[in-house]
């Protein structure tokens, strides 16, 4: 009977131990993802306004705004409740201006910061709107004149990081930024750190994720930090499992985080386009979903989670005719 009582106690320990051990980058549960083409591509240019077969460089997506789908560019912004069929709404613009960061936050579209295109002058400008019609300046960063600034929703708050502060007449970045900043309201911001730990950096790719906040690399660098706060943080890897590279994806979906995309270190950008897809549960761990996705290889696509799927809008097309030829794709969990 003894014999029996240590074999059974044992068993239990073994048991116990396979369920609650497992080695570093053990993934007990693969999901199944396929990607669908929503829209297909088009022709492309270089015109302010969205339509079929095409896709601006200014026209950034927002989602879950009036339960639609919105895009916001520099002459209108488009709503759509498929992503196929939109609607146009004229509207009060900032004049012809880039990269802004924008967001939905408390009720409203955000767009903040950016540059004047044909000055090369940047601006701290705050605007929002209730009907992504009708927009209002309504104030002025205390954060400075910056482009490229990552802009995210945490804890109740909309939190403001890096970016670059001086730019050459040809796009250059010459002074980029690591700090951080918080508002409870869009309007009063507050300096929660001067310099954070991670290196200044144009293009900082920052989401949250289980009440933790990501950045997941920037512009050439692929290291991976994360925070619970927004001021203290922690370098995951350096090096993460993906390549570095610029203008690539980043989101969260299904509880993971994403990466997919973009163009790597080539100096003519049209023949270093990207298409792989990668995810990880914890910001360490980094699992290869494709090599090459079913979507060309682009880079500076938009990307937006609605109605449970990750999707994907137009990107730089590279080749021998490189466009933003409107193709729109999603991501879903079968």
């Amino acid at each position: 009977m003894k014999t029996l009582r240590n074999l059974l106690i044992i068993t239990v320990l073994v048991l116990v131990l396979v369920c609650f051990t497992r080695p570093r980058g053990f993934v007990p549960f693969k999901p199944v993802y396929t990607w669908k083409e929503i829209l297909p591509a088009g022709n492309g240019s270089h015109q302010y306004e969205w339509k079929p077969g095409t896709f601006p460089m200014g026209l950034v997506p927002h989602a879950a705004f009036n339960g639609n789908l919105w895009m916001v560019g520099q002459e209108a912004s488009w709503s759509s409740a498929d992503g196929i069929t939109w609607t146009r709404h004229g509207k009060n613009d900032w004049g012809e201006r880039i990269w802004l960061s924008g967001i939905y936050f408390g009720g409203k579209l955000w767009q903040t910061g950016g540059m004047r295109y044909q000055e090369r002058e940047l601006t701290d400008e705050i605007w929002n709107s209730e009907n992504g019609s009708d927009w209002r300046k309504v104030a002025n960063g205390k954060w400075g004149p910056r482009k490229g600034h990552a802009l995210v929703v945490f804890k109740n708050k909309l939190w403001l990081f890096g970016g670059t502060s001086k730019v050459s007449r040809d796009f250059e970045s010459l002074e980029m930024k690591n700090d951080v900043w918080s508002s409870p309201d869009g309007l009063k911001w507050t300096l929660e750190t001067a310099q954070a730990p991670w290196s200044p950096r144009d293009l900082p790719h920052v989401v949250a994720l289980r009440d933790t906040l990501y950045m997941v690399g920037a512009q050439g660098i692929a290291d991976v930090w994360c925070s619970a706060d927004g001021k203290n943080w922690t370098q995951l890897t350096a090096k993460a499992g993906w390549k570095s590279r610029y203008d690539m994806g980043v989101h969260v979906f299904d509880g993971r985080l994403w990466v997919f995309g973009g163009r790597d270190h080539n100096p003519d950008h049209h023949k270093g386009a990207l298409n792989d897809v990668w995810y990880s549960s914890n910001g360490t761990d980094w699992f290869r979903h494709a090599d090459h996705a079913l979507w060309s290889p682009r880079s500076g696509g938009s990307s937006v989670v609605f109605h449970d799927q990750l999707w994907i809008f137009s990107g730089k097309h590279t080749g021998a005719d490189p466009a933003w030829k409107g193709d729109v794709w999603a991501l879903q969990k079968r």
